[in-house]
């Protein structure tokens, strides 16, 4: 029974509270203190604005003398490839596939004479 009364308690000083809060009105200070942390947060965003356009800067800075070093040697080497002839040659026939392993072992040893006994 006690966390009943508990809550009822709790609830009926959250309604007269919000009653309260909806009759007395707010004073002049508060209203400066919005416009006060607008204006602050103004600020913020211009400050992180130009940050972000520095280091955006700075990324691209850097990327163009990254492209700048590499892209001379590409193009020394597209000119030199274009610059020579490109001379077309005639494909090889193709080979006969090798004989079978078994049939080249044998072949080569009939092939090769025995050697003559010597008389020793």
């Amino acid at each position: 029974m006690l966390p009943l009364l508990t809550f009822a308690s709790g609830l009926l000083a959250g309604i007269v509270g919000v009653k309260l809060l909806k009759k007395v009105k707010a004073p002049d200070s508060l209203g400066n203190f919005g416009d006060k942390a607008r204006s602050g947060l103004d600020k913020a965003q211009a400050g992180l604005r130009d940050a972000t356009v520095t280091s955006l800067s700075a990324i691209e800075k850097s990327t163009a003398s990254l492209r700048a070093k590499l892209t001379p040697e590409e193009q020394a080497v597209a000119e030199t490839v274009t610059e020579q002839p490109v001379a077309v040659a005639k494909a090889a026939p193709r080979r006969k596939p090798a004989a079978k392993k078994k049939a080249s072992a044998s072949s080569a040893a009939a092939a090769v004479e025995p050697k003559p006994e010597s008389d020793s």
